[in-house]
């Protein structure tokens, strides 16, 4: 961890960083502001460490207790109902139920959100297929069926026409 600390006349900044860069851009941003002298320190700050390895502790399941749990599905669906939990938690805690379903509404959007994604990836690295227009070359969409619909009657395509767009 790094340290950089500001002196000004009337006042003081001073930021802690895990990376170095981070801490030199601080630096110079500090040293274009003319303050009265800029420390950079080097060195290991345990409050922050502790706060850093506390979040740890709780929020990732393989650091937390839930890392004896040998099933990721089931260590995920327990650590999505001790979120539900504190939800409900905070929201009994302000005294409203309106906080409780708006913090239950933005759950629900932001894993459904998270559920799509994965689901989209998950097919795209195993069948792409699926998202392809065309599944077997110069035949639309309309043509795969093998039928169409006119005034309201199905038509039988023939299936050695490969047909086309204007038909």
């Amino acid at each position: 961890m790094y340290k950089v600390t500001a002196y000004f006349r009337n006042y003081r900044v001073s930021q802690l960083f895990d990376d170095i860069y981070d801490a030199i851009d601080f630096k110079d941003t500090m040293d274009a502001n003319y303050p009265l002298k800029v420390v950079f320190e080097k060195g290991v700050y345990p409050m922050r460490k502790a706060v850093y390895d506390g979040w740890n502790l709780v929020m990732d399941d393989k650091r937390n207790p839930l890392s004896n749990i040998p099933d990721l599905n089931t260590r995920h669906m327990v650590m999505q109902v001790l979120a539900w939990m504190w939800c409900i938690v905070f929201s009994a805690y302000f005294g409203s139920m309106w906080i409780f379903g708006f913090t239950a509404i933005a759950h629900v959007m932001i894993l459904a959100a998270i559920a799509v994604t994965v689901g989209t990836f998950e097919t795209a690295k195993r069948n792409p297929r699926v998202f392809s227009l065309r599944t077997d070359g110069y035949h639309s969409v309309s043509r795969t069926r093998g039928h169409m619909w006119i005034n309201g009657k199905k038509v039988m395509l023939d299936a050695n026409d490969p047909g086309g767009e204007h038909e």
